[in-house]
């Protein structure tokens, strides 16, 4: 058989195609592995030249993380703090979506262009006088600070991604949910929000990582009682050495959580991502 033959072409590129896409997972999925294996490590071993690669597992850094920086504490608090913000932000974006979506609302493009702007101020603009209102409020270094920080930063994220959804779910389904005797809430319960779950599925994501890695919030506003992992993992970090290895595991304990999130969502996820990017 010839090698011009259309059989061994489509063959010829199937393989291409299939190394390619191996290649470009292996370089993506070489820092994680590396990050895993360096948690593994004694300080030593990191740092020797050439690299280590065969070596015994230890779990010294996570010790470390716990006895020393006393990372469950953070972690039940960034848990605690971001999931809280993340089901603020989507219940109220959301709905404040489906409003601006579906109502006729005198300049509401008005509305979800100030709703965006939130969005647009710098981090460091807002931090300040945060502070100064939670000492005024005596809620400084506490949950509902950070909770409603990050709820207020993902909000306008959630507005105007859940809008776009919203609109790609032809209206005459819920008029025809109202006509049967449904009312608005319950047309929105039980017909738009079984719709929506791809998109709420990758907007949730999202809104998580986002508050899930936020450091400097959880810098400015809080000493001690309500840390949040990003903060302590800055620890390991000084100015006269790195603790590669506690740094390696901090980074693995925060990866964690979005991996098995990512891994619960990933019915909804893939479909909710390329929602409405193609339209017939």
């Amino acid at each position: 058989m010839s090698v011009n033959h259309p059989a061994i072409r489509r063959c010829s590129k199937a393989v291409s195609a299939y190394f390619l896409a191996l290649l470009a997972t292996a370089f993506f999925a070489f820092p994680i592995f590396w990050m895993v294996t360096a948690s593994l490590k004694s300080d030593e071993i990191i740092t020797a030249y050439p690299p280590v690669w065969v070596f015994a597992p230890s779990l010294q850094n996570y010790v470390k993380l716990v006895e020393d920086l006393g990372i469950v504490k953070m972690f039940i608090n960034s848990a605690v703090i971001v999931g809280l913000s993340t089901c603020l932000a989507m219940i109220c974006g959301t709905l404040a979506a489906y409003a601006l979506a579906r109502f006729d609302i005198k300049n509401k493009q008005l509305i979800a262009f100030e709703v965006l702007s939130i969005r647009m101020l710098p981090p460091i603009v807002s931090v300040v006088p945060m502070f100064i209102l939670a000492r005024w409020l005596g809620v400084f270094d506490t949950y509902w600070l950070l909770t409603a920080a990050y709820a207020l930063a993902g909000l306008p994220f959630v507005v105007w991604v859940m809008r776009v959804f919203i609109q790609d779910i032809p209206q005459s389904i819920e008029e025809a949910a109202l006509i049967d005797g449904c009312s608005r809430l319950e047309t929105f319960w039980r017909v738009t929000l079984p719709l929506l779950m791809p998109g709420l599925a990758a907007t949730m994501v999202i809104v998580f990582m986002f508050a899930w890695n936020e450091f400097l919030l959880a810098s400015m506003l809080t000493s001690n009682a309500a840390k949040t992992l990003p903060v302590i993992a800055a620890n390991t970090l000084n100015a006269k050495s790195i603790a590669w290895g506690m740094a390696s595991a901090a980074g693995v304990v925060m990866s964690l959580p979005v991996v098995v999130l990512v891994l619960l969502m990933q019915r909804y996820l893939v479909r909710g991502l390329t929602l409405g990017a193609v339209k017939g």
